[in-house]
């Protein structure tokens, strides 16, 4: 595909012609869902403080993130909600024996024709990582897609870092750029539409077991 006839594309399938890459993905614990489509948005760890919810994240993970500058902007990492180019992250990892309970809400990477996002190179709490405001294709090019691309990084701390190529939205996201939501079964599947039908909405749900989570021996089929 040449120059030309890709900038007559949607800026996804621009990004996709040249990069491999999208949609992103934002991971919450499923019994979040029925708050955050109510309130028809994700919103940033810092505008959530006095909301109750489940948090899937590592307290040590949280606090280094809290301590962090998007350089950029001057504004905390905490003021913005996150999104991943890639799948199956050491998050999800981390998370597998609660494979039930997660779900991954994904977004067309359209988005980032909106304005003031922030594409990070790498995990955002990492020091070494580095951060660009997107304001045209090119500034994906920080991006390493083989890296977010692999399932295996296992024992390469740079290559696991670049895993998780990060996109930050300041503060809060609507639901409707939504394009889809994963889930491991069809038992969470089920209690997904359950939700959609008590909120009044309907999103598209797939069961990706193999594709979006890691699985332990004994988990057996989903």
């Amino acid at each position: 595909m040449n120059l030309e006839s890709m900038t007559s594309l949607p800026l996804n399938k621009q990004i996709y012609a040249k990069y491999q890459l999208g949609p992103a993905s934002h991971m919450t614990h499923l019994g979040n869902v029925e708050a955050i489509v109510r309130a028809g948005e994700l919103r940033s760890y810092n505008l959530m403080r006095d909301h109750s919810y489940q948090n899937l994240a590592n307290e040590d993970v949280q606090a280094g993130r809290a301590a962090k500058v998007v350089p950029p902007t001057g504004r905390p990492l905490h003021d913005y909600v996150p999104l991943y180019f890639g799948n199956r992250t050491p998050m999800v990892a981390v998370n597998q024996q609660h494979n039930q309970e997660l779900v991954f809400i994904r977004f067309s990477l359209d988005l980032l024709t909106h304005g003031n996002l922030v594409i990070t190179d790498g995990n955002a709490r990492s020091a070494s990582t580095v951060f660009r405001v997107f304001t045209q294709l090119t500034d994906l090019d920080i991006l390493d897609p083989k890296a977010i691309n692999t399932p295996k990084y296992k024992g390469n701390p740079e290559l696991k870092r670049r895993k998780q190529a990060e996109i930050l939205v300041p503060e809060r996201l609507s639901l409707q750029h939504a394009y889809d939501f994963i889930a491991y079964s069809e038992t969470a599947h089920h209690r997904l539409l359950e939700i959609f039908d008590r909120c009044g909405t309907r999103f598209n749900v797939l069961v990706r077991p193999g594709n979006w989570y890691f699985r332990t021996p004994n988990q057996g089929t989903p």
